[in-house]
């Protein structure tokens, strides 16, 4: 009888493990492309208005202004690899939190106004020296964002969070 109840739980747990697996696994997977009509191209047109087509593409952290990492240079804080993040043109993002992947949504508001880090989902791998706590913690903090010449400015009110350089532009991508 014992030997039964053990042998279950045993089964639980390869199951449960299974599942998460699984989970994890199909939060990564990319949606094929192959069989969608292809966009006509628009005609670029040169505009001062942040809009949610500006924030497609791939960026990479250059500064990052929280209590927890006041005063330290990105490289010191994740010196592996430098956080990224890649915004789709459905409201979805993915990239790293310079230890683990992370995906999920993004909803762009009212004036510039952005809700990021509360939609995130992230692998659970241990990083020893990394602030990769204090980049999702700085997501859930920004407010709004603003995109300049050089950089994408995430924000709490007035006060800058974080700072991204683009290092891969939106090619052909529709927004919706």
């Amino acid at each position: 009888m014992k030997y039964l109840k053990i042998a279950k739980m045993k089964r639980m747990r390869v199951l449960t493990a299974g599942l998460m697996v699984l989970a994890l696994t199909a939060c990564n997977e990319k949606k094929s492309t192959e069989n969608a009509p292809e966009a006509a191209a628009a005609p670029v047109v040169e505009t001062a208005v942040t809009t949610k087509a500006n924030l497609v593409g791939s960026w990479e952290l250059i500064a990052i202004h929280t209590e927890d990492t006041a005063d330290k240079k990105v490289e010191d804080l994740f010196p592996g690899k430098k956080p990224t993040l890649n915004f789709e043109g459905e409201s979805m993002v993915h990239g790293t939190d310079g230890c683990n992947n992370i995906t999920g949504e993004y909803e762009v508001k009212e004036n510039n106004g952005i809700a990021i880090g509360d939609k995130l989902a992230a692998t659970r791998m241990f990083c020893e020296g990394v602030a990769d706590v204090a980049f999702t913690k700085g997501l859930t903090e920004v407010t709004n964002y603003e995109i300049t010449e050089s950089a994408l400015l995430f924000k709490k009110g007035d006060k800058v969070v974080m700072e991204f350089k683009q290092i891969t532009p939106a090619i052909d991508q529709e927004v919706k």
